[in-house]
């Protein structure tokens, strides 16, 4: 590559994404690579980088977690009778099977990072996405693709961009590392020298329930009910595994236009201890954390999860969150809903946002409670 276009490159790489950037001289594992090609960044956080991926031997679209090692903290490793030390999200995925948590796929390795393969789920939630429409057949589902993937295509060329964009099918793009001022893709690809790696250049719109609850403003009693009825039954499964989350919110919650949910990211997940031993450190999200967290005190995971799906709860059926800060979620009431909800659903709400953890629900009692079972309670 001449001088010219190495200091086109030094500039084009501020624009590239997260995974772009740490991916396009980084040299993947040989068995991983034998086995996908990497498509569109999915997301991005503190520890690792979400990529999609398609599996050569059938072309099926899957969900790369790429984990940095040196961020994973000392808590944070498991021993894998298998797979031997791994980071906690690998050891927890492997050892857990339920519809509603997204299903491991396999895992490898380098020197640098941890590569954790799951199923990709979920429908990316932009009112462009022309798979978001339930009456669409699927010939016209495939034109309505087929026409946005020209559309960008299109786009890319008359802006003289540096890449192929995907669509929200799972099309993958291919990086170019030519100058982003050509005027089309042909001359781009005539003046790359090597061949070119898949390029992650394009961030594909999330499948969250985050962005769900955005597309819909708010869901009905019944839909938010159905929803919030398949995240508690994972919970469930969890706590009888062993397994606390610790880190439930809308943007670790994937779905579909079928509103089917999976939970993902186990980043923060834990083995529960023995009763009675209290945690100290909080690696959750803020605005999910308890009053006995937010407080500085010690607490017990479970109960502080209860809280979280209370925040959820809340966040589903309104559109938005109950507390403006920390001082209101430590000792001040929820914000009082703009739309009114049935007497039962306001009792488990309420019973999962009690201040004190001794005064909260229970797993047990939120899977068990007449709301989520869709019947009357009596005497309210």
């Amino acid at each position: 590559m001449n001088e010219s276009a190495k200091q086109q490159s030094s500039v084009d790489d501020s624009n590239l994404t997260v995974s772009a950037r740490y991916l396009q001289h980084h040299p993947l594992a040989s068995e991983f690579v034998a086995e996908y090609t990497l498509g569109d960044e999915l997301g991005s956080g503190g520890f690792g980088f979400v990529v999609s991926a398609t599996r050569n031997s059938d072309k099926k679209e899957v969900a790369v977690k790429f984990i940095f090692r040196e961020k994973v903290p000392v808590h944070g490793w498991a021993k894998d009778p298998e797979l031997g030390v791994v980071p906690m999200e690998i050891y927890a995925l492997r050892n857990v099977s339920h519809p509603n948590i997204i299903k491991f796929l396999g895992s490898y390795q380098d020197f640098k990072y941890f590569y954790l393969v799951m199923e990709l789920h979920g429908t990316p939630w932009s009112a462009s996405n022309p798979l978001l429409s339930k009456s669409d057949g699927p010939s016209s589902m495939m034109e309505a693709i087929a026409k946005a993937t020209m559309n960008q295509r299109n786009a890319a060329a008359e802006n003289g961009g540096g890449s192929a964009s995907s669509t929200s099918s799972g099309t993958a793009s291919f990086q170019s590392s030519a100058s982003s001022s050509s005027s089309s893709l042909n001359q781009l690809a005539e003046e790359v020298e090597e061949p070119p790696k898949p390029a992650l250049l394009v961030r594909r719109t999330s499948c969250d329930l985050f962005e769900c609850i955005e597309h819909h403003s708010k869901f009905s009693e019944a839909q938010a009910r159905s929803i919030f009825k398949q995240i508690v039954d994972c919970v469930y499964y969890l706590n009888s595994r062993g397994i606390c989350h610790r880190d439930i919110k809308d943007e670790n919650i994937v779905i579909d236009n079928d509103f089917v949910v999976k939970l993902i990211d186990f980043g923060s997940a834990v083995i529960i201890p023995p009763q009675g031993k209290l945690f100290d450190r909080f690696y959750g999200t803020i605005n999910y954390a308890s009053p006995e967290i937010l407080k500085g005190a010690k607490y017990r995971a479970e109960s502080a999860e209860i809280w979280s799906l209370g925040i959820l709860l809340y966040t589903i059926l309104y559109g938005e969150v109950p507390f403006n800060d920390p001082i209101q979620a430590i000792s001040g009431p929820y914000i009082q809903p703009r739309v009114q909800s049935s007497s039962e659903c306001l009792h488990l709400l309420n019973w999962m946002l009690a201040k004190a953890p001794e005064r909260r629900a229970t797993i047990q009692d939120v899977a068990k409670h007449p709301w989520i079972a869709g019947v009357s309670m009596p005497n309210m």
